[in-house]
């Protein structure tokens, strides 16, 4: 299992790799090394010191950390304290208020469109209310919680959204 779970893992940081240089080549006609970048992954096990991160990310000491918030209030950039306490880690995102049923159930398509204003997408729908800001966490309670494990640099608000 282990073995597999490496190569499932180093296939998807190839693909990872693979879409972000063809959007960078197709939007800047320019490649992916020519700009600052690093990966940040979500539910794995780190085969370097053996922790399965479900709902965690590594946060080593000067390790570069992304936080995703939602699709309105963008991510949060950090660097990694490298606290034990926390287990080297820090959270790989906002986390639900609502599961994706309830929020399907609670939310309405009127709220969601309001809650994005400013942000560009063709994704708000029926079909990604379960997505929308109001099923996550507020970013503010994050922020909060977060500076034992992580130094924040700065946060990246988003200009357009898109969900597959």
């Amino acid at each position: 299992y282990l073995h597999d779970m490496r190569i499932c893992q180093e296939y998807a940081s190839i693909n990872r790799k693979v879409m972000a240089d063809i959007i960078v080549s197709n939007l800047f006609s320019k490649d992916l090394e020519e700009f600052p970048h690093f990966e940040t992954v979500h539910n794995y096990i780190n085969f370097k010191d053996n922790i399965i991160r479900k709902g965690s990310i590594a946060a080593y000491e000067g390790e570069k950390v992304l936080i995703p918030i939602n699709m309105r209030d963008g991510s949060i950039l950090a660097i990694g304290k490298g606290n034990p306490d926390w287990n080297y880690s820090a959270p790989h995102g906002a986390g639900r208020i609502l599961s994706r049923t309830q929020a399907k159930e609670q939310l309405s398509l009127e709220n969601f469109k309001d809650s994005m204003e400013g942000i560009y997408s063709t994704s708000v729908s029926e079909r990604t209310l379960d997505e929308s800001p109001l099923a996550y966490k507020p970013i503010e309670d994050i922020i909060d919680t977060i500076g034992e494990t992580v130094d924040i640099v700065d946060i990246i608000k988003p200009i357009y959204n898109y969900k597959a």
